[in-house]
């Protein structure tokens, strides 16, 4: 059994002080300057450059991933990584912020989720929600009804259903526009009313509709 390495003591190099495999590497890139080697030196000199600036953007990218999470967990979001060890911002869900902020119920915000699921299996057929107006759902041409499109036309039945509930609770037509959108865009999207308005004034306007909106919804599904 050979003898043990003796560890090569802290080099201190442009103001950083060194230990261990990279203290040993300076020692060997001197040594080999010092013994008239000066290409050898040369590349022990830049293999070593080259493992530092690695180490530096791992520790970069690590605080920088810490800060972020630290940002979003403030927020009410979370990291989450992805793969290859990539970072990734897991999206806040609307409907959960509101429920944990106590501005809908949990009948509401089930009655969202509902209605997200058809949402989602209709979207590509839905009609602008500036063609809707109080009396209900301008519609769109109906498909053969056979397998996927007949699946389709439903959903799409189901969300226009639950749209024109929604809009018969509104006075006019800009209302009824305002409260199809932020019910697609939170209950349908998953968005935060946050995304959808930087004044709290607005914000206050949408909440208010959103919750005109999933009661609407949630009296015509149960």
């Amino acid at each position: 059994m050979g003898r043990p390495r003796k560890a090569s003591n802290p080099t201190l190099v442009n103001g950083r002080l060194l230990c261990g495999p990279a203290a040993a590497a300076v020692k060997a890139a001197e040594q080999a300057s010092a013994a008239g080697r000066p290409d050898e030196a040369r590349r022990l000199f830049a293999r070593l450059e080259a493992r530092l600036a690695e180490a530096d953007d791992t520790a970069w990218r690590a605080a920088a991933a810490a800060e972020t999470a630290a940002l979003e967990e403030a927020r009410g979001g979370r990291l989450e990584r992805a793969e290859g060890g990539r970072f990734r911002i897991r999206n806040r869900d609307g409907l959960d912020s509101l429920r944990a902020a106590g501005a809908i119920d949990d009948r509401q915000a089930a009655a969202g989720l509902r209605y997200r699921a058809r949402f989602e299996a209709a979207r590509q057929a839905l009609p602008s929600a500036l063609a809707i107006r109080p009396g209900g759902v301008r519609s769109g041409r109906r498909e053969r009804p056979d397998g996927l499109a007949a699946r389709l036309a439903e959903a799409r039945c189901d969300v226009e259903r639950m749209e024109a509930a929604v809009v018969a609770r509104c006075a006019d037509r800009r209302a009824a526009a305002e409260a199809v959108t932020v019910l697609r865009e939170v209950a349908g999207e998953g968005r935060t009313l946050r995304e959808l308005a930087t004044s709290g004034h607005r914000r206050d306007r949408l909440r208010t509709r959103l919750v005109g909106a999933l009661e609407a919804v949630r009296e015509v599904l149960y």
